[in-house]
């Protein structure tokens, strides 16, 4: 039983997380969205920390603030070194790119500026 799982398992799926940590630093109480759905706030310390689902392109998120301008945050996917464990194992590769744990994101730190909007100048 090992043996299969081990045989059907890819390097990223056995060794890395389908979720990394990115912590965020701005203005307290501001709110960062994927597509509409709140991750997370920063906390009065000017920080908080998220963990963001990995996927095989780019990123943008929404860091919105009440009397600023919605500011967008770009995540850039690269390249997750684990996966080359994976070798010649066609099946792992593909076990990889469809969970998305062949990437990784680029930075774990994220600082976020916010513009006033127009109505709060």
């Amino acid at each position: 039983m090992l043996t299969c799982v081990l045989c059907l398992s890819s390097c990223g799926t056995l060794f890395t997380p389908s979720k990394q940590p990115i912590t965020f630093m701005g203005m307290p109480e501001t709110r960062i969205y994927d597509n509409g759905k709140k991750l997370g706030e920063i906390a009065e310390g000017g920080t908080t920390t998220i963990k963001v689902r990995k996927k095989l392109s780019n990123k943008t998120l929404i860091a919105k603030k009440d009397g600023y301008k919605n500011t967008p945050v770009t995540l850039d996917a690269t390249f997750n070194p684990v996966s080359i464990i994976n070798l010649t194992n066609i099946l792992a590769w593909a076990i990889d790119l469809g969970t998305g744990k062949c990437c990784k994101w680029d930075t774990d730190v994220v600082e976020i500026e916010m513009e006033k909007s127009e109505t709060e100048k």
